[in-house]
């Protein structure tokens, strides 16, 4: 096509008779198409030179090339030309401009060219305040944006496209509220909600953790009706998935075969992501058995979590299977395939296997994250391997808290405490905040050595800083204590914790228990039984009274 329009021109110039300006202009437009609109702009000046005026809308196509080429300040001095060139710029000029403008990012500039528009005329129109309201919401302006969503309710009511820019970025601003009642004004306004408002409201309740609310929307979609396409569909049972929604997940799942709508491997593979993280292999396992029988093909990211999900049900042959299927499709596993795998190995003891893996990522140019950096550092710890450890937390590249927090764990369980407080000291050095697990950690080694009036200093110090103390930190302090026969103070940290709206569970009961026993104290035994029932840990049907009194006479032999 572009190579006509030239022969046109060619044959124009070069022709004794005037030239057609109509016909010269058809041609010019069409060189826009094509993506020839470098060489249209070239050619601008060589028709107003042998006398050829361009009509308004090829001047405009040139105003609106040169924004999408992200140079508004030219088409700005183009603009400034046309009345020269015998046109008046019209609001497809300005609006063009105003585009470019918000293009390159100049809010100022293309705010300007509104007001000039509002007081001088032609009056801004929907595709005008659309593109303000859009790229205001972009650059994080949102009380701007809103100031011209009321301009333009001064002059025209919004349009379905003001009302899914609304919604859409109230979504991802993390404000579901306003999304929806931008739809429900929309719907009293007169305009139906279409198809991708209610998937972007879906998936913007979704990410937001409002499933419930993510549901009823997708009930009011399909009895407006609307049917679902596999893009709204896939958002829903993702939230779900990850929420670990099965039953719901799978109703649309159901819902969606009624509609026609097939699932992708999107779909698919949410739902075999949801059956892993809530332990049910065998479930995610007929997904994925499902999956293969409707003819798709998982990608690098469906292996992954399939992978990922048998290493943390302890099927590490399997997961090494699904990672040579894979391969033989021509896939390469990625980062999380291979920490996964890494992770797995260290845990079942095959610290060779997990170190090839390591080094098979840096081989192949694969920079392990944090994730990487934790499971090789986890793993050695785990396997016994102290200095290899130490060795690898110096060189790794993601020094941050979880990594400081494995090594402070680490050295804690090998009973190294001058090189765990030295770690301790290190991170808060740089720049680092202690989490709750590494004051933990320290309490707890503090505890095994007998050193009670230092774990309980720091205990004030993480309170102080704000981490707050689990179930974990009071367990591992009410067992330091009943190793010293403390059980007035054992109990008081008990207490405390309950106070604290933490929940005990059989752990702490069983320190406390023991504590007792130690000491003989039938009664103290007796109202820990009583406790216990509260808080569901022993049922009347196994027998309190028998339990008890067992523990009595136990605490009552002195044998």
């Amino acid at each position: 096509m572009a190579r006509e329009t030239l022969e046109f021109f060619a044959a124009t110039l070069s022709s004794t008779k005037p030239p057609n300006p109509t016909a010269c202009n058809l041609q010019f437009l069409r060189l826009f198409g094509p993506g020839a609109g470098v060489l249209a702009l070239k050619l601008l000046p060589i028709f107003v030179s042998h006398g050829i005026r361009p009509h308004l809308p090829s001047l405009n196509s040139a105003v609106a090339f040169l924004c999408r080429l992200n140079q508004p300040c030219a088409a700005e001095r183009l603009a400034a030309s046309i009345p020269a060139l015998g046109c008046t710029p019209d609001l497809v000029t300005f609006n063009s401009l105003i585009d470019g403008h918000c293009r390159s990012g100049d809010l100022r500039r293309a705010s300007l060219s509104v007001t000039r528009l509002r007081c001088f005329g032609p009056l801004p129109d929907a595709i005008t305040y659309n593109t303000m309201i859009v790229s205001l919401f972009k650059h994080k302006m949102p009380e701007f944006a809103l100031a011209y969503l009321c301009l333009m309710w001064k002059s025209q009511l919004p349009d379905a496209v003001t009302y899914g820019i609304l919604v859409d970025m109230f979504c991802k601003q993390g404000n579901p509220d306003s999304a929806l009642a931008a739809m429900n004004d929309m719907s009293f306004s007169g305009i139906s909600p279409n198809l991708v408002i209610f998937t972007c409201l879906i998936d913007g309740h979704c990410k937001n953790g409002r499933l419930d609310s993510a549901l009823k929307l997708f009930d009011r979609m399909l009895s407006l009706p609307l049917s679902p396409n596999v893009v709204t569909c896939a958002a829903l049972i993702d939230g779900l998935c990850k929420k670990g929604m099965m039953k719901s997940a799978e109703d649309v799942l159901e819902k969606m075969g009624m509609e026609g709508v097939e699932p992708n491997v999107v779909v698919c593979t949410s739902m075999i992501d949801g059956y892993f993280k809530k332990g049910d292999t065998e479930a995610a396992l007929m997904h994925l058995r499902r999956t293969r029988d409707m003819g798709l093909k998982l990608d690098v990211k469906g292996y992954g979590v399939v992978i990922s999900g048998l290493c943390g049900g302890g099927r590490l042959e399997e997961a090494v299977k699904m990672r040579a299927e894979m391969e033989q499709r021509g896939l390469l596993p990625d980062e999380i395939i291979l920490t996964s795998l890494m992770d797995s190995c260290f845990k079942t003891g095959n610290v060779e296997k997990g170190f090839d893996l390591h080094q098979e990522m840096l081989s192949r140019g694969l920079q392990p994250d944090v994730f990487a950096e934790a499971a090789l550092l986890d793993g050695l710890f785990k396997n016994g391997l102290l200095e290899q450890a130490k060795e690898c937390f110096v060189k790794a590249k993601w020094n941050n808290e979880v990594s400081h927090t494995i090594l402070i764990d680490g050295l804690c369980k090998e009973g190294d405490r001058g090189e765990a407080e030295k770690a301790f000291l290190n991170m808060e050095e740089a720049g680092l905040v202690p989490d709750k697990y590494s004051y933990t950690s320290l309490i707890a080694r503090f505890c095994k050595d007998g050193d009670l009036a230092e774990a309980f200093r720091l205990r004030k110090t993480m309170l102080r800083e704000g981490a707050a103390p689990d179930l974990l930190t009071h367990s591992t302090l009410i067992w330091g204590l009943a190793c010293k026969g403390l059980m007035v103070e054992a109990r008081e940290v008990f207490d405390d914790m309950i106070g604290r709206g933490i929940v005990p569970d059989s752990v702490v009961y069983d320190i406390l228990a023991g504590g007792y026993l130690k000491q003989n104290d039938a009664s103290s035994i007796a109202d820990l039984l009583e406790h216990m029932k509260k808080f569901g840990l022993l049922k009347e049907e196994i027998g309190v009274c028998d339990i008890k009194k067992t523990l009595v006479d136990e605490a009552s032999d002195p044998g």
